[in-house]
Formats: C-alpha cells, sequence, structure tokens
C-alpha cells in the first residue's frame, strides 16, 4: 500500500501542477496572439487586391471614359482579381494539405502558354517593373494541372515583384531538360541569407529579413507542395556573384 505523501512531496506535486497550468496558459495565448496576427494579414492582404480593384471600377464606370483608360482599368481589374482569387486558393489549399484532401486535376497543358498568361495577369500590377520572358517558340506539351501551375508561378512572380524594387528586372524563363520542363524566377532583389532558405516554405513562416512585407506567408508553401503534387521540386538558387538578387526555380517531369 503506497504511504501518505509528506507535505514536501504534496507541495511540489502542487507546484508542478500550477508551472503546468501557467505553461498552458502561455501557450494558449501565444495561439490566440498568432491567430489575431494571422486574422490581420489576411485581412490586409484581402484588401490589397479590392482597393485597387473598386477604385478602377469607378473609374472604368464614369462616362466618357477614354478607351485608353478603360482597357487599362479593366486589366488592372482582371489582375488585381486573380491576386486575389490566388490568395483565397493559397488558404483553402493549405486547410485541404493539413487535412489530405489535396488533389490535382490533370490534362495536356502547354508550359510556354502557361508563363506567358501568368506574367501578362500580374504585369498590370506592377507598372515600372520590366518583365522579361525567355521561353521556348513552340509549346512544351504536359500532363499538368494547368490552373495549379498558374496559381505556383502566379506565386512566385507575385513574390518577386514584392521583394524587388520598381523599374528592376524580372526575368521568367522555361527550357526544357531530358524528361522534364525547368521553369525560374529572378528578381534582382535582396538575395536571401544561407541561414533563412529552411524557413522559406514553412507555412505562415516569414523571414527577419522580409519583415517590411506583411502577408499570411503561404506563397512558396503553396507552390512547392503543388510543384511536388505534380513530381517535381521547387528550390531557391544559390546565389552568385555575378547575378544579384533571388532565383526560385522548379521542375515539371514529362509525362
Amino acid at each position: 500500500m503506497d504511504h501518505e505523501k509528506s507535505p514536501d512531496e504534496l507541495i511540489a506535486a502542487l507546484k508542478q501542477q500550477v508551472d503546468e497550468l501557467t505553461e498552458n496558459k502561455l501557450h494558449l495565448q501565444e495561439q490566440l496572439a498568432r491567430k489575431e496576427q494571422f486574422t490581420a494579414m489576411i485581412a490586409h492582404e484581402l484588401r490589397s487586391p479590392l482597393t485597387p480593384i473598386i477604385n478602377y471600377a469607378r473609374i472604368v464606370a464614369r462616362p466618357n471614359q477614354k478607351r485608353e483608360t478603360i482597357e487599362r482599368g479593366t486589366s488592372i481589374i482582371i489582375s488585381q482579381a486573380w491576386r486575389l482569387s490566388r490568395l483565397v486558393s493559397d488558404l483553402l489549399d493549405s486547410s485541404r494539405l493539413t487535412s489530405g484532401k489535396f488533389t490535382l486535376v490533370c490534362s495536356s497543358c502547354d508550359v510556354v502558354k502557361l508563363v506567358k498568361e501568368s506574367v501578362e495577369l500580374l504585369r498590370p500590377i506592377a507598372p515600372y517593373h520590366k518583365f522579361v520572358v525567355d521561353v521556348p517558340d513552340s509549346p512544351i506539351i504536359g500532363n499538368w494541372d494547368y490552373g495549379r501551375l498558374q496559381q505556383a508561378l502566379g506565386n512566385l512572380i507575385d513574390n518577386a515583384i514584392k521583394y524587388s524594387l520598381e523599374d528592376s528586372i524580372i526575368t521568367i524563363r522555361a527550357w526544357l531538360m531530358p524528361g522534364n520542363v525547368c521553369i525560374s524566377v529572378h528578381n534582382e532583389g535582396q538575395s536571401i541569407p544561407l541561414a533563412d532558405v529552411d524557413q522559406l516554405f514553412r507555412p505562415y513562416g516569414r523571414l527577419a529579413s522580409g519583415s517590411r512585407q506583411k502577408g499570411p506567408g503561404l506563397g512558396l508553401y503553396i507552390a512547392k507542395s503543388i510543384v511536388a503534387a505534380h513530381g517535381g521540386n521547387l528550390q531557391l538558387e544559390p546565389a552568385t556573384d555575378e547575378e544579384q538578387g533571388t532565383t526560385f526555380s522548379f521542375d515539371l517531369p514529362l509525362i
């Protein structure tokens, strides 16, 4: 039969319980703070494309507008709407990845068309950036999910816009390799320190060096998950002395 606990043992047990409760309380407070911070970031991200959509819709709706004004306003509304759609898709896909319900719908897909369309959708939101598109003249056809790849590539281009200065160059390339096709997105912004590489593709994570940019930190995580679901790999290319900036590249198997 167990002997009765001494006062010192009771005090120690109570102290341990208090410590555990205190730790649980701090953990819950931290979770609540992160949830509130995440909600604020999502609200900011949703408001970001909504503001130009509303403003340019008002401009286009005014009577006797010039054709050039209408065309530019419509282009910006469409590009920002796609940006908003991609953010919502990222949030939904994050939940699907967690629950194991993430799927692809693959069909015949042309990577050359994909790259060109993805750039044109985002060009209006970065009018002072210069876009260089380096792709083959002939189509590159594979069995992929066009919508998902457009979401992934859009995230990479959007990331390049956010982390580079106006008047700088963003270069998007696609080229054939034996058995696969490769796509890269390069910007002339600040290079990412090697110490931060492990944090790049984590959901809801943000680099300390990129703290000036607010957002849920899902873009690279979702892009990598989409590429991985296709059997490819998204990576950060090592920085070189000859080329300043950041380059993300991924490959897709030709099947």
